[in-house]
């Protein structure tokens, strides 16, 4: 995406010419897809599935090539790629990972992404976001190395793909599963990460943009003003911009691109229709939000399902 593309944001964040897309969620609920009459083509888990203490799973899936730029990874997070291939680039360090291959990344690394599809014309890959709190009870007594940024790992063990899957259903299915044994899954997902050659390391506190990210992420499409943030948070409006400021980032700024985050997340993972998905993150207008979209990732949102750029 050109620097060119990013000067027309009108709410670019001062201080610091990127805009950034958390690249999992925070505190969003469960948001199911709703398919077209007579559309059977979607699975029936493409879905994004919070469950609160334990973390957040979904699928993805894109039918072409499309680059993201500056994509923030804000929760530890562990990505299954089961069709298409996967590039990672920040700064000289690259890495791709495809069809059958899994990468664990770290909290708050900031990656240019690129999902490419396959020969059949299909990208489609899992991911599982822990929940700090949970990490933080569970990281292996081992002398494993820390995961500095990403761990790739080519063919995964039958063991590891075999408690992949069941941490998936532990936070896919709250009513069947009692937390605690949510919990335990996590956990053994973690464990065979540690044997796989890496570790999660201990998350740092997170800076104020990202307590304020954590709480509007929570609920994007309400009507934010910085004085109902700041009187949410406990501080004055004029602290509020003072600290935002600080880090880089205006209000408006922060806001905008926490909206495109969700919108991106809730375009690849769910099957909900755009107009449904621009007024789940704020926009009445259509178009609006389409030109706000384009604005930051470079492409409309149709795009991510195949439409033409």
């Amino acid at each position: 995406m050109s620097e060119d593309t990013f000067r027309n944001e009108e709410d670019m964040p001062r201080g610091d010419s990127r805009l950034r897309h958390s690249g999992v969620p925070g505190a969003s609920p469960v948001i199911a897809a709703t398919p077209k009459s007579g559309e059977t083509s979607v699975p029936a888990d493409h879905r994004i599935f919070v469950r609160s203490s334990v973390g957040a799973a979904a699928r993805i899936i894109q039918h072409n090539r499309l680059r993201y730029s500056n994509i923030v990874i804000n929760r530890p997070v562990i990505i299954l790629i089961e069709h298409g291939t996967k590039i990672l680039r920040s700064g000289d360090f690259e890495v791709a990972i495809r069809t059958g291959g899994a990468v664990a990344l770290c909290q708050n690394q900031v990656f240019d992404v690129v999902n490419e599809a396959d020969a059949d014309g299909a990208y489609q890959a899992r991911w599982i976001a822990f929940d700090p709190d949970l990490l933080a009870q569970s990281s292996p007594k081992s002398m494993t190395p820390r995961i500095e940024r990403a761990l790739t790992l080519e063919a995964p063990a039958k063991g590891f793909l075999d408690a992949y899957h069941r941490a998936t259903q532990a936070i896919a299915e709250p009513d069947s599963l009692p937390e605690a044994i949510a919990v335990h899954r996590l956990k053994e997902l973690l464990i065979w990460l540690d044997l796989s050659g890496g570790r999660f390391s201990q998350s740092r506190p997170a800076g104020f943009a990202q307590r304020i990210r954590d709480v509007l992420a929570a609920s994007p499409g309400s009507d934010w003003s910085s004085r109902e943030l700041g009187r949410t948070l406990g501080v004055s409006e004029a602290t509020l911009r003072r600290k935002l400021a600080s880090e880089g980032w205006a209000f408006q700024s922060l806001l905008a691109d926490v909206r495109m985050s969700a919108a991106m997340q809730l375009l690849q993972s769910t099957n909900l229709p755009v107009l449904h998905i621009a007024q789940e993150v704020g926009y009445e207008s259509q178009s609006r939000f389409a030109m706000r979209f384009r604005a930051r990732f470079g492409f409309a949102p149709s795009a991510i399902r195949g439409h033409h750029r």
